[in-house]
């Protein structure tokens, strides 16, 4: 097999007129990282500055040091405009491919090759999955590009450059996460340049930084500006000065250009070659030369002939690399002329070729670029637009980019009557994006066509094709307010569907319905379309579906049953699908179960027969949601296996977080907890179902439970005062939290509240099962019988069910667990086989975390109940046996209630752990001596005792050690 060669170093970084100074720390940086990457683990080193800090020149010369060590450097970059999605990836996903297609890396030659070459093509679109059944899935062409660096890493040690990330879209950067994620014991480099500064710092890139920047393998590193001893040695590096007269001048460089060294560059540049002097011009103490870089590039334009000038503002407009030919095209020259005129300019310091024959020339710094945009008339700035359009036009279709690069020239020029032609090439380069997965590019494209759209349907029609591919991009807010728009001013028809289109993304991201709803309700009222039109039929359904979420059951499952009247007689398959996907697609409860559970067995059929892997996953998702309600175990499994299925068919981003909440659930009963939050962390990953704090709430009761099993709550609690305004915060989860830090008298006021709440407004939300077992908690921990009644009649209807929030999102068991707790706490006689049928329920469901915790219960009525010896130490033996087998702090601080614990590793005895407790709730010595009945002097000894056994020196410091080791009284 041919052994495999890296390409080659970019010219521009071979050659370097100016010298390289400084950066020392940076350096030492570099060099940790890289020691990382020769033991076998990747690294992502993010480095950051302002405009002309350095950051090119500081990666040219790392790749160069590099690429001498033998590592293979791979060179991408971003570009300010008419960039294609995934840009600063295509480089070097177009030399893995290449080293593929050669058979140069073995762990994916043979029968491997071609389907990863498919992927990495449909990446960069050079290709299509030719012969997929399918097409691929964002992860899969993420997953490709892991496994070609991974490949490409075991020959070499690979050196992934990304320069300018602060121009990157969405998908650049979600693959940029998900290599950084995904690589870890890959021998990769990746080293990412962004400016960090007013006005390129980019909000997204600094949100994917600091998520990133939470991994152990990613750093960041900032390039400093220059200090005047750098100064002094770039001035003996680039004028020959004598380091005395170096160092004498070095101060007033530096507080001219703050050490930015591109500025530093070009001063001293303009001092030396431009006005013959040198540095005999700092002599007085003063510097004549322009105080801005506008100004600096305004004086060598301005020495330039009208023909070179001309030339210069054209490169300006086509963009940061420019070929010749198309210069001289636009320029109207030859490119003899155009040739003789690029020496001028690059004599002037403003342009520079990038390749050998002379046919690609780029200007000397991004800076400069922009200054010549800056000085042009704006109308000259307009028409060179179009010219440049045109010229893209009449070239040749394969050219780079070709298609956003018009866009961006007819968009830019609007104003000139280009709007027709502008819409047409975005609208293209959306097709381009989708063909790629970009929906982010893609809803951007047709966003911005729409609103340079003339005609009203036209302009309707775009957005509404923006909303779509926002939403497949997880920006769901911009989708819904393209919708809402067209909802608001479209025609009859087009408000039809961009209301049931604002529905369809509302109840995925948690919305209540109310909006939603309301805007169904407005349009249906509105539109002249017969009740038997398919497009009627399916706002009816979402309309039902969104009244549902309102918490208005009855109405909305009403509304659901004549849009699937309606939709049968139809004899539309689509219409009917949607009728009764929305049907079903509600809050599961017992009294619903039974008539969802027939539609989702249909709509299983209806995209089992018709090959719709999404109504297969929503029919299949909410029938196991049902069987796991019901208990029944084995149609639970089948569903599950139906709904993973069916995700990893759709590719569909949404179905695949619904279905890893499964995942998570599965694992969390299990109680592996380790498994259920590495899940987690994956989950609020998931870029394109919501931002991170968009996922971070909806998946607010999952994290919580997670902690809290932990015991891992307790870190909060420096931020937890206890008088938390209970009307502000979601109120059971307010309970649960003062539960699980110990502070009774802030939980009794809590439960006092409740129970003068109407409780209506709790059964109507999804988080209603959590309400449940959060309120049974505290309502027996404290002894509150009135809200222990209150709850236990509210609760009834949950008997012989299992406790669930919403798709899967927690998970609580069996509801007799609570309902056994609650009729222990009023004293009635059906607690023990509420609590025996507990175990019965988790027991099947495959939940042996949730078993532990009935196992405790029952052992805990049976202590309060005052059963008999034996009865008690069975219970005890049979609950020490099961909590033993798991690992759950919180399961393991809650068998210490009901069975003597052995003596603790710190030496703390029983009574030291119950002062201990008592102290986290911030007692006094006088109070903890009435609390339990001893003298403060006895306090004050045990407490010393405490304070040496577990290493802390104060009170405080004691009472984090009892939140962090699960000493706390947890409660329930």
């Amino acid at each position: 097999m041919e052994r495999w060669t890296p390409p080659d170093l970019p010219a521009r970084w071979r050659v370097h007129a100016s010298p390289f100074v400084g950066r020392r720390a940076e350096f030492r940086a570099l060099e940790e990282a890289w020691a990382a990457v020769e033991s076998g683990l990747a690294q992502v080193v993010f480095l950051e500055g302002e405009a002309g800090a350095g950051k090119s020149r500081f990666i040219a010369e790392t790749g160069r040091i590099l690429h001498a060590h033998g590592a293979a450097v791979l060179l991408g970059s971003c570009v300010a405009e008419g960039g294609a999605p995934y840009q600063p990836f295509v480089g070097p996903v177009e030399a893995l491919t290449s080293a593929v297609l050669a058979g140069a890396l073995a762990d994916v030659s043979g029968d491997a090759a071609p389907a990863l070459t498919q992927l990495l093509g449909t990446l960069v679109g050079t290709d299509a999955a030719v012969g997929s059944s399918r097409a691929p899935t964002t992860r899969e062409l993420h997953d490709a590009l892991v496994t070609a660096l991974r490949a490409a890493a075991r020959e070499r040690p690979v050196v992934l450059v990304l320069e300018d990330l602060h121009w990157a879209g969405a998908t650049s950067l979600e693959l940029l996460s998900h290599l950084a994620r995904h690589t870890g014991d890959v021998r990769l480099l990746c080293l990412a340049s962004y400016r960090s500064t007013a006005p390129d710092r980019s909000a997204p890139l600094a949100s994917a930084v600091a998520e990133l920047h939470r991994l152990e393998a990613v750093s960041r590193v900032r390039l400093s500006p220059l200090t005047e001893g750098d100064v002094a040695e770039y001035v003996v590096a680039r004028t020959g000065s004598p380091p005395d007269r170096a160092r004498a001048v070095a101060p007033l460089l530096l507080e001219h250009t703050g050490g930015n060294p591109f500025y530093l560059r070009e001063l001293v540049r303009d001092l030396v070659d431009a006005r013959g002097g040198g540095l005999e011009h700092l002599g007085s103490g003063e510097l004549p030369t322009p105080q801005t870089v506008r100004d600096l590039y305004a004086g060598r334009l301005g020495r330039l002939g009208t023909g070179t000038r001309r030339l210069v503002e054209v490169a300006a407009v086509v963009g940061d690399e420019v070929p010749v030919e198309l210069l001289a095209r636009v320029a109207g020259q030859d490119v003899d002329e155009t040739l003789e005129g690029l020496g001028h300019a690059e004599t002037a310091g403003l342009l520079r070729s990038l390749a050998g024959d002379g046919s690609l020339v780029a200007f000397d710094h991004v800076l400069c670029r922009q200054s010549v945009l800056d000085l042009m008339l704006r109308t000259d700035l307009l028409h060179l637009h179009v010219d440049v359009a045109r010229a893209l036009e009449a070239g040749p279709s394969s050219a780079p980019n070709r298609v956003e690069r018009i866009a961006h020239h007819y968009a830019s020029a609007e104003v000139l009557g280009h709007r027709r032609e502008a819409v047409h090439y975005l609208t293209e380069a959306a097709s381009v994006a989708r063909a790629r997965l970009a929906h982010h590019e893609a809803g951007q494209a047709l966003a911005r066509a729409a609103e340079l759209a003339d005609e009203g349907a036209d302009r309707d029609d775009l957005r509404l094709l923006a909303a779509e591919s926002l939403r497949a991009a997880g920006d769901f807010a911009a989708a819904c307010d393209l919708d809402r728009a067209v909802a608001v001013q479209g025609s009859q028809r087009d408000r039809l569907r961009a209301a049931v289109a604002f529905e369809s993304a509302t109840w995925r991201i948690g919305d209540l319905g109310f909006e939603a709803a309301d805007l169904l309700t407005t349009t249906l009222g509105q539109a002249d379309v017969a009740e038997t039109d398919p497009l009627r039929i399916t706002a009816v359904a979402s309309l039902g579906r969104a009244l549902t979420f309102t918490g208005d059951f009855d109405r909305g499952r009403e509304v659901c049953a004549r849009a699937i009247e309606l939709a049968t007689a139809s004899g539309d398959r689509a219409t009917l699908a949607h009728a009764v996907e929305c049907s079903i697609i509600m809050n599961v409860r017992p009294r619903t179960a039974r008539e969802q559970r027939p539609r989702c067995e249909e709509l299983v059929r209806l995209g089992t027969a018709g090959g719709e892997s999404d109504w297969v996953f929503n029919g299949a998702s909410i029938l196991a949601l049902v069987a796991h309600l019901e208990g029944d175990a084995v149609q639970y499994e089948r569903s599950h296996a139906d709904l993973v299925r069916a995700a990893a068919a759709s590719g569909e981003p949404f179905f695949q977080v619904q279905s890893s909440c499964f995942e998570w659930v599965r694992a969390f009963v299990r109680g592996d907890l380790a498994r259920a939050e590495a899940i987690g962390e994956e989950l609020l990953q998931s870029h394109r179902v919501g931002t991170r704090a968009e996922l971070t709430e909806r998946l607010s009761v999952q994290t919580f439970v997670l902690r809290r099993e932990q015991a891992r709550l307790g870190e909060v609690a420096p931020f937890i005062s206890g008088s938390e305004s209970v009307e502000q915060h979601w109120a059971p989860g307010l309970l649960a939290l003062y539960v699980e830090l110990g502070l009774r008298e802030p939980a009794r006021r809590v439960l006092d509240w409740f129970v003068e709440q109407d409780l209506a407004r709790f059964m109507a939300s999804p988080t209603w099962p959590a309400t449940i077992a959060f309120v049974t908690e505290a309502a027996v921990w404290l002894r509150h019988r009135p809200a222990a009644d209150r709850l236990r009649e509210a609760a009834a209807e949950y008997a012989g069910h299992n406790l669930t929030v919403g798709p899967m999102l927690a998970a609580f068991g069996s509801a007799d667990r609570y309902l056994g707790m609650l009729e222990s706490t009023l004293g009635r006689p059906g607690a023990e086989g509420l609590l025996r049928s507990a175990t019965e329920m988790d027991g099947r469901m495959g939940a042996p975390l949730f078993v532990g915790y009935d196992a405790v219960a029952l052992a805990e009525h049976l202590r309060r109940s005052g059963a008999g010896a034996t009865a008690l130490e069975a219970a005890r033996l049979d609950a020490s046996a099961r909590v033993g087998a798991l690992h759950s702090p919180r399961l393991a601080s809650s068998l210490e209630r009901v069975v003597p614990p052995r003596r603790r590793a710190d030496g703390l005895t029983r009574r030291e752990v119950e002062v201990l407790r008592l102290l986290a709730q911030g007692l006094s010595n006088r109070e903890l001596a009435e609390q339990l009945f001893i003298s403060e002097n006895t306090v004050t000894n045990h407490v010393r005792s405490i304070l040496m056994k577990t290493g802390v020196t104060n009170r405080t410091m004691a009472s984090r050690y009892a939140a962090e080791h699960g000493l706390l009284d947890a409660g329930p």
